[in-house]
């Protein structure tokens, strides 16, 4: 049987200046996991990371999720240093995070010199600009998997204070920017690792809103993560009973259970469907 593709609805991020984590990062069955050399090193431990990421993409245990890396940002020395360094190694990791993007120009740039690496790229908005010119850079490339907020760097930038109502604008655009694309859209991370509730309720504010993933920070956030994007049992039920319906109605609309059912139901019924392929979850 082949297995269902990967649905990326949780990214968990690991310390690139912390190699003894990364296959406990993987065992977490995070569906992407970002082995960071940008925000989470610090500036004396750069080199060594990235040398420790590479030896570990090298030799990468396959897995349930897809690996892949975050360079330092393309505006700088050490992202030039970064993309390079990769163009050269030979690696062809899952996917590769652009932080801080703000230009047609680096997405182009990273295309460019990425160009033997089969891989694809996040790209971070992260800055005002950024968000302004996000259709853009959404369009820029077609190995643009998805979008990601980087609320906290852009909450700074607009002089403001984290918090829903700050972010709620902001989402909203970059999420309808990516499914404009066609592209995921991914939250920025929840920084209570204590606080589950608080984990859930955000992640299933922001599923509301059309983020297809949300990033985590710590392995005891995955599974809260990737739980709330899959249906219920019920909803799995209800979503094949709408495509069985329609089709025996030859695609017209049709009620079910007292509620019209047409196209845009059936779409998210497909959707249901393809989630749960990865399970089901209480509630």
């Amino acid at each position: 049987m082949t297995a269902a593709p990967n649905p990326r609805r949780c990214l968990l991020f690991v310390p690139g200046s912390r190699p003894e984590r990364y296959a406990k990062a993987i065992a977490t069955g995070a569906d992407q996991v970002c082995i960071d050399l940008e925000d989470a090193v610090a500036p004396a431990d750069k080199e060594s990371a990235r040398a420790a990421l590479f030896a570990f993409l090298a030799d990468a245990p396959a897995g349930h999720g897809e690996i892949g890396l975050r360079i330092n940002p393309l505006s700088t020395a050490l992202g030039q240093a970064d993309l390079a360094a990769l163009a050269a190694s030979g690696l062809k990791p899952a996917f590769v995070m652009l932080p801080k993007v703000e230009t047609v120009a680096e997405l182009r740039q990273a295309d460019a010199a990425l160009a033997a690496v089969d891989t694809v790229f996040i790209a971070q908005i992260e800055t005002p600009r950024g968000l302004l010119d996000a259709r853009a850079l959404a369009a820029a490339t077609p190995r643009l998997q998805a979008l990601m907020f980087g609320g906290f760097d852009y909450i700074v930038a607009l002089r403001g204070r984290a918090g829903w109502d700050s972010f709620f604008h902001p989402r909203v655009q970059l999420a309808t920017v990516a499914a404009e694309a066609g592209v995921g859209c991914l939250d920025v991370p929840f920084l209570d690792i204590k606080d589950e509730a608080g984990l859930v309720a955000e992640t299933d504010r922001v599923i509301e809103l059309g983020f297809t993933a949300k990033a985590a920070i710590h392995p005891a956030q995955v599974e809260p993560i990737q739980s709330r994007y899959l249906p219920t049992a019920s909803e799995y039920e209800r979503a094949q009973r709408v495509i069985a319906a329609l089709a025996a109605s030859g695609g017209e609309a049709i009620q079910l259970d007292g509620k019209l059912v047409d196209r845009p139901i059936e779409i998210a019924a497909e959707r249901a469907i393809a989630l749960g392929a990865h399970g089901v979850r209480a509630g």
